[in-house]
């Protein structure tokens, strides 16, 4: 038996995640808890959020199916006993997502109060280094302990 459990930050919403396990989808994982029956092996375990975007302009100019990609993801290897393995996982923006919330609530606020210029460049800048850091560590997304 294999158990996942997403230790998820209290403002996240619940998201779906696509479990894979050894590249085929096993299960999609609605809450915070899944139990899946595993036999006893070796395996490759991939933890996904999101999916692919399709681009119907493109698709309909080079007249091929074209796409984008915007999910995140993890991938471990994953040696499942007789006994019951709990995997579980939470993504690495703990930080950004408290940097996130702190510049969500200015944005809310300069809604109704005038900020410096400062405030607009630092913000915008903040978002440019997420979004970089996003894209470069998407393919290893969350961290994934077993227990």
């Amino acid at each position: 038996m294999l158990t996942l459990r997403h230790q998820r930050h209290r403002l996240e919403p619940r998201l779906p995640h696509l479990i894979f396990i050894d590249g085929h989808y096993a299960a999609t994982m609605q809450g915070d808890r899944i139990d899946l029956p595993v036999p006893p092996g070796h395996y490759s375990l991939r933890i996904q959020c999101g999916g692919r975007l399709p681009l119907r302009l493109m698709s309909r100019l080079t007249r091929t199916q074209r796409t984008i990609d915007l999910s995140v993801s993890s991938t471990t290897p994953l040696h499942i006993g007789h006994s019951a393995t709990t995997v579980t996982f939470r993504d690495r923006d703990r930080l950004w997502n408290i940097l996130f919330d702190l510049d969500l609530l200015a944005w809310l606020v300069s809604l109704f109060v005038t900020f410096p210029p400062a405030y607009k460049i630092v913000s915008d800048a903040f978002f440019a280094i997420w979004l970089v850091r996003l894209i470069a560590i998407r393919k290893r997304y969350y961290r994934l302990s077993t227990d």
